[in-house]
């Protein structure tokens, strides 16, 4: 099996220099970091963003304010 991975260029208009910051558009790169295989036949490609250490937007993916943000609780199911 061939994977072929590239990176994209384009731009971010959600971008957030501080989390108090007005959004801004700024030019990204958004690129394969690695390949995981979940079992045999399921891969699943996690991709990353160049200014991801600079982001401040919570609600974004890549940011490091979301990887900091308090995560909710999985809850447990209960059965009835």
């Amino acid at each position: 099996m061939e994977i072929y991975m590239q990176a994209t260029i384009g731009i971010c208009s959600e971008y957030m220099s501080a989390p108090d910051a007005e959004k801004a558009e700024v030019s990204v790169v958004i690129a394969p970091v690695r390949v995981e295989a979940e079992d045999e036949a399921k891969l699943r490609l996690v991709t990353g963003c160049n200014l991801w250490q600079s982001c401040q937007n919570a609600a974004c993916w890549y940011s490091i304010a979301a990887r900091e943000a308090p995560h909710p609780k999985k809850k447990a199911h209960l059965g009835k």
